[in-house]
């Protein structure tokens, strides 16, 4: 857990160090609910919360931090017992965004997770790269639907809303 707080505190610090940058690029903050898609047979996956931060240039290239956790546990048979499948994520991406009031956006980047099934845990660090669509629902709310792999046999199918400033 220290590691989690430790590196979500190290993200937010490099998301507020470019918010204060001298540019023209707009910062963001924002809030996803999503579902961990889990490719495993006899489980059902978990709904996840998070929390969103980020920086998008005039260009379209930005960076953004994303911290999940299982806000409701999936559950699994495990010798015709059923226990509880938490996923919790702390990433960094760089991200694209094309324009327009409806945008795609791509991003590509460095994740931490950590699956709990029962009582037996398990971290990893590895890429995520993820794709999706955007809406600009005024000029300061944008939602956006988005696929994220996670790892080779875990999704994040996710609804975002965000808040610009």
């Amino acid at each position: 857990m220290r590691k989690i707080a430790t590196g979500a505190a190290a993200l937010l610090l490099a998301c507020s160090a470019g918010v204060n940058a001298q540019s023209q690029g707009t910062a963001y903050w924002g809030v996803t609910a999503g579902l961990m898609d889990i490719d495993v047979r006899n489980a059902d996956s978990p709904f996840n919360v998070g929390l969103r931060g980020g920086y998008t240039l005039p260009s379209g290239w930005g960076f953004e931090a994303e911290y999940t956790n299982s806000l409701i546990s999936g559950e699994a048979d495990v010798f015709q017992n059923d226990v509880d499948i938490d996923v919790q994520t702390l990433a960094g991406y760089g991200t694209y965004r094309s324009y327009g009031d409806i945008y795609f956006k791509g991003r590509l980047g460095l994740l931490y997770e950590d699956v709990s099934v029962g009582s037996a845990s398990s971290d990893d660090t590895g890429i995520s790269l993820g794709g999706g669509i955007g809406f600009d629902m005024s000029p300061n709310t944008n939602v956006e639907l988005e696929y994220t792999m996670i790892e080779e046999d875990i999704g994040f199918w996710s609804g975002t809303m965000t808040l610009t400033f």
